[in-house]
């Protein structure tokens, strides 16, 4: 049966029916997305008249379709990483509704900007583990009253003053005499009309509980949102009516084509889950999983490229390549591909790396896929299973860590990134049976492109020459020491210390060669790799900003880390410009025998 366009309703009408669950949103549609800015330039066009285009639904009444598909309620309340996912709606006994196909991100910001919330987190502060109202408050959609904006001094030309405000914000305005911030769900609280005249009359008599009557943008401004919302049919919506689940499957991809395309992760969930029903909350489990626990920004969308690529699919975007049969093998495999990837991500994180450390996501995936495979076709079970035990697989970690470190450092997961873990896939599985990662064949299968991830020594400098800020040093200095415990607490820091640096003390110092007092007050020779160095958490706390020298004759060669210092170095303050040349050097040659081009290593290098 063809589909038509339905008679336009009022934005009050569609809020009803999402209250009613008459709308329901179908698993094969994406998260909310839109940022609270979004939500505020609609609501802008709203009250300018602006179109702000058709909606598409999808007349369920099949109960085929309802136990074949998942379908799920809106969004009322948002919370930036924490609660961004939609809940399913158990449809048994609720009769014929309504799916959007097209138009969730819309219909979700005026069900958020009149009954919801959005909570983002507050500048300036840290992402807590879990929802912190403190750093996430709850912030509902606020119009000024008072006064516009001008277009001409804001990027997105906004007219209205639409803002996401908490309660305490909106009480230092009113403090500070602003009293016509007015929340714009209130609107739906409003005395019903029965003529467009009376409009003004309402507006009015809320005006006057404010204590703004006199201002008469104010009343304008109110009269427009309470028509905007509440008498004017301004949404049209096209209806489909077919009970056909790869009909409507196919008009779902090809609207969603158009505007803001859906991602990898999108349409692949849009077909994924009409064969797999709860793997959008399979997914976006694993994805809050590593987020929380492990601290990883991840997305569904690296969950699924990193699903395809261990079932040996081609990992570019093609419908036909995730069909049944591809989704089947993913769902059969989910448990084990699940654990793969957390296990991955775990010992990512053993490693010493965090989320702006471990700067290309996408280098876990060949990590999963091999631990995924790795010992599963002899049937002893796979190595995710015991990767990231204390006592099991050592030699392994070790290759598979110089590995990450050196893919990262050389960036070679920066572009083509399909291209590479195809390839990486294919390497990877044609030496599953040698004893630990392939790392010598990857070195060899990619010598002189540029997917080489051995170092040259124009390469090298450069490495030498990082700052302490970049996330890359942590991952320099751990690859110049590949025995080390990656289970304690490591701490990154100056051997000789940052404060000896400082203008009042080297203010203070004898020196008089202008040239080595230049040396010393150039951030790039004290904050370097040079005079950088990993140390425990016990041993950076006993150190504090103490000298060097000093601090090396206390331990008298009992450090726990080797602080990579060649033997007889003078390592008096005095002596810093000569101190510099010579352990650059050491690390130099150090990364030279470790990972620079036709080097001869062992694993135990």
């Amino acid at each position: 049966m063809a589909g038509d366009y339905d008679k336009a309703i009022t934005i009050e009408r569609a809020l009803q029916s999402i209250v009613e669950r008459r709308y329901l949103l179908p698993s094969i549609q994406r998260n909310f997305t839109w940022s609270h800015e979004q939500i505020c330039a609609l609501f802008d066009s709203i009250m300018r008249n602006y179109p702000i285009n058709s909606f598409m639904l999808w007349e369920v009444e099949s109960a085929r379709v309802q136990e074949e598909f998942r379908f799920y309620s809106f969004l009322e309340r948002y919370v930036e990483r924490f609660h961004e996912n939609n809940e399913h709606f158990d449809i048994k006994g609720h009769g014929t509704f309504f799916a959007v196909i097209d138009g969730q991100q819309r219909l979700t910001s005026l069900y958020i900007g009149l009954k919801g919330s959005y909570a983002y987190k507050t500048p300036r502060t840290w992402w807590p583990k879990a929802n912190d109202p403190s750093v996430l408050p709850p912030r509902k959609l606020y119009l000024n009253l008072e006064a516009q904006l001008d277009p001409e001094q804001n990027e997105n030309l906004l007219l209205h003053d639409f803002r996401f405000l908490t309660v305490t914000e909106v009480e230092e305005h009113r403090k500070q005499g602003a009293k016509g911030w007015f929340e714009v769900g209130k609107v739906l609280e409003l005395a019903a009309i029965e003529t467009a005249d009376e409009v003004t009359d309402v507006a009015i008599e809320h005006l006057e509980s404010m204590g703004i009557t006199g201002n008469s943008y104010a009343r304008k401004t109110l009269v427009r949102l309470y028509a905007a919302v509440r008498l004017e049919a301004s949404l049209v919506a096209y209806v489909e009516h077919s009970q056909e689940i790869d009909h409507v499957l196919d008009i779902f991809i090809r609207t969603n084509k158009g505007g803001t395309p859906l991602s990898f992760s999108d349409l692949l969930m849009s077909i994924t889950t009409a064969h797999w029903e709860d793997a959008r909350e399979q997914v976006d489990q694993v994805v809050n999983q590593i987020r929380t626990d492990l601290g990883f920004s991840i997305n569904r969308d690296l969950i699924m490229k990193t699903a395809v690529t261990v079932i040996d699919t081609d990992v570019r975007f093609q419908v036909k390549n995730f069909g049944d049969a591809s989704v089947t093998r993913i769902r059969d495999d989910w448990e084990d591909i699940r654990d793969s990837i957390v296990e991955a991500f775990r010992l990512v994180s053993a490693f010493g790396l965090n989320d702006g450390s471990l700067r290309a996501k996408n280098a876990v995936i060949p990590i999963v896929y091999y631990l995924f495979h790795k010992g599963r076709a002899a049937g002893h079970g796979s190595l995710f299973e015991s990767i990231n035990s204390p006592i099991r697989n050592a030699d392994d970690r070790l290759v598979i860590r110089r590995w990450l470190l050196m893919s990262l450092l050389r960036g070679v997961f920066g572009f083509a990134g399909d291209a590479l873990l195809t390839s990486l896939r294919t390497l990877i599985r044609s030496h599953l049976d040698e004893p630990v990662f392939p790392l010598g064949e990857i070195e060899s299968a990619y010598a002189g492109t540029n997917r080489d991830i051995t170092f040259d020594d124009e390469f090298i400098d450069r490495l030498l020459r990082t700052q302490k800020d970049d996330p890359a040093s942590y991952a320099i200095l751990a690859l110049l020491q590949p025995q080390i415990d990656i289970n304690q607490r490591l701490h990154l820091d100056h051997l000789h210390p940052a404060s000896a640096f400082t203008a009042s003390a080297l203010g203070k110092m004898d020196e008089q060669d202008p040239a080595r007092r230049a040396f010393y007050g150039d951030r790039e020779n004290w904050n370097s790799i040079a005079n950088l160095h990993l140390l425990s958490e016990s041993e950076n706390t006993s150190k504090n900003a103490s000298p060097l020298d000093v601090w090396m004759a206390q331990r008298d060669g009992k450090t726990l880390l080797d602080p990579m210092i060649p033997a007889g170095t003078d390592l008096s303050f005095a002596r810093f410009p000569e101190f510099v040349a010579a352990r650059s050097e050491y690390l130099r040659e150090r990364l030279t025998s470790l990972v620079g081009k036709g080097s001869k290593r062992s694993i135990d290098s």
